[in-house]
């Protein structure tokens, strides 16, 4: 199955081509323009969505939690929110890519679809955002959570 997001603008392909060759990554710069949107969809959420939720169903508690409580807290919310969102993304190309449906077991982990390298890309964003998030608040998640998200992030783009 084809990505159902839309094409990558060349350009864009073409920028990314000289970091995807030098890292063995060759389907990156078909799914950067996924990692990017989801990357600044994740930070949105951290800032605005999070906030703003978190205030109305718990408007005595959230607004008065100390500020390590709070990134803390945003944190998990973006993660639920990539949580309930990957995975969805993930079962509906499960049923619904025909191409998958037609590999064996061996394709399936090693094989590529443009549908599969779409879920990767939405990951490996949030990824990114996690290491961002890391590293900007290494004082709240400590050095084991930078240290993971690294790691995380390494292992969603190594399928590329």
């Amino acid at each position: 199955m084809r990505d159902p997001f839309f094409y990558p603008p060349s350009s864009l392909v073409k920028a990314t081509e000289p970091v995807a060759r030098s890292l063995a990554l060759q389907t990156l710069p078909f799914h950067v323009h996924e990692i990017l949107p989801a990357f600044c969809f994740y930070e949105f959420v951290n800032r605005v969505v999070s906030p703003y939720v978190s205030a109305r169903l718990a408007p005595k508690t959230y607004p008065h939690l100390p500020r390590k409580t709070k990134i803390n807290w945003n944190v998990h919310f973006v993660s639920m929110v990539q949580s309930c969102f990957i995975n969805t993304l993930a079962l509906w190309v499960i049923f619904m890519d025909k191409e998958r449906s037609q590999m064996d077991w061996k394709e399936r982990v090693w094989g590529y679809t443009g549908a599969g390298g779409m879920v990767q890309g939405f990951a490996a964003g949030y990824f990114g955002w996690d290491l961002w998030a890391s590293i900007k608040d290494v004082d709240v998640h400590g050095w084991g959570a930078l240290f993971h998200a690294f790691s995380a992030l390494a292992v969603s783009t190594m399928g590329f």
